[in-house]
């Protein structure tokens, strides 16, 4: 059945290099392929380093072999200079080139309170961030020609019959939707390109250092990327940042002021990571875009993707509480209230001298403020979503569905009918599996 989409026509309109809107129709400028082969002396240069250096990883006198055969020839046909007169100075080159991946920068954090010899380690200890610009990340994925054709420039809905809707790509999302009908009534922002970074984070530890921390990383992604793009690792996902994660020694873990940093210092070093973004997701910017054309880009942060302990140190609740809605834990089974910014805040102040009040009624952490309070329209009761691999296919289908069945086989037989049926689960589900 042939699809039916519903379009807007209000936003990502095409305009030249200073922002001033074209006609739909208009052909894109010209991309500048000018070529230059800096610091290398002419394309063969490169390629010969390309060659041996990344693909064939020759080594240093293999290298140097090779273009003594080179000179000797060069000689043999009446002189000239050689590609490059050792392996040195082609090392020397490659490490000179400049252009390449957005390069990486640091910063430091530490603990504000009052500090004295005897004090912990982890408020002692100052804690390195590495990361790249946001801005710069965003603007290099928007301008990949390799997007064209797989990058969604407004939002559509798509509908496969009446009433069925079907939402495949994020820009098919009512979410996104609803954020550009905002940018659209606004007259600074009319016209402009919706672009919402999705952020994921790994608890997965990449470094351990020698002191109190260890990193993990922060990915990026756009929303209007198709999502058969980012699977095929095609530049769709990168890494934005490595988080400092604390560590303390175990009579620490526990203490409430140590969890109390520790989360206050993650929603601080996201702010800070994304904080390049900021002035561009009220006043638009002009970016070129895979299709070759310019257009003015308006920022929305956009989806989050984490599992469930990280999803409470994002939404600043108890562990145990839902971070999209109120419902109490023992009621999990049918959906509550949502959670909302302002509502939030408003039960803090409420709630300002009774903190305990807060955490055993609504399920809110009084001392944390996540990082989207410092961004505009930003909501992250709204844009937390399941980790799908540990949520629904291990959190649904392994702990439980394959569980329960487990479990109501061994009721149900003897135990060695029982690991007889299971043992023939597996022979029919190992051949059948593709992950």
């Amino acid at each position: 059945m042939k699809s039916l989409l519903v379009i807007i026509t209000y936003a990502a309109r095409k305009c030249d290099a200073n922002g001033n809107f074209l006609p739909n129709d208009a052909p894109p400028p010209p991309r500048d392929d000018t070529e230059d082969w800096t610091p290398f002396a002419d394309r063969p240069s490169f390629e010969f380093a390309e060659l041996v250096f990344e693909k064939m990883e020759t080594s240093a006198g293999d290298i140097d072999h090779l273009l003594k055969v080179f000179a000797a020839k060069a000689m043999l046909d009446g002189g000239g200079d050689g590609l490059f007169k050792d392996h040195n100075e082609l090392y020397a080159a490659i490490d000179s080139i400049q252009h390449g991946d957005i390069p990486w920068k640091t910063f430091k954090v530490k603990y504000c309170g009052p500090v004295t010899p005897q004090s912990p380690s982890w408020q002692r200890t100052t804690y390195i961030i590495h990361t790249r610009d946001a801005r710069a990340v965003a603007e290099q994925m928007i301008g990949n020609s390799d997007f064209d054709g797989k990058w969604d420039y407004i939002p559509f809905e798509e509908y496969t019959g009446p009433e069925e809707r079907r939402w495949c790509n994020i820009m098919s999302g009512q979410w996104v939707m609803n954020k550009a009908d905002e940018i659209a009534k606004d007259p600074q922002t009319h016209g402009a390109m919706l672009v919402a970074p999705i952020l994921g984070a790994d608890k997965t530890v990449v470094s351990v250092q020698t002191g109190q921390s260890e990193f993990h990383p922060l990915y990026m992604s756009l929303a209007n990327v198709h999502g058969d793009v980012r699977r095929a690792h095609r530049d769709a996902v990168i890494p934005l940042a490595f988080l400092s994660i604390p560590k303390a020694s175990r009579e620490y873990d526990d203490q409430d002021e140590f969890r109390r940093f520790c989360k206050q210092l993650y929603h601080t070093t996201i702010t800070k990571v994304m904080s390049p973004l900021k002035p561009a997701m009220t006043t638009p910017v002009i970016m070129r875009c895979p299709d070759g054309h310019f257009r003015r880009v308006i920022f929305e942060l956009g989806p989050f993707i984490a599992d469930y302990p990280e999803q409470v140190y994002l939404a600043g609740i108890v562990s145990g509480w839902c971070p999209k809605c109120l419902a109490r834990p023992t009621e999990l089974h049918s959906a509550g209230d949502p959670r909302f910014r302002e509502l939030t805040a408003q039960l803090k102040n409420t709630y300002r001298h009774r903190p305990g009040d807060l955490w055993d009624t609504w399920g809110i952490v009084n001392d944390v403020i996540p990082f989207t309070e410092y961004f505009p329209r930003a909501d992250i009761h709204e844009l937390i979503t399941p980790d799908i691999l540990h949520q629904l296919v291990k959190g649904t289908f392994k702990d439980h569905l394959v569980a329960w069945v487990e479990d109501y086989i061994h009721a149900n037989n003897e135990s060695k009918v029982a690991k007889s049926i299971m043992d023939d689960i597996d022979r029919r589900y190992v051949p059948k599996s593709k992950y």
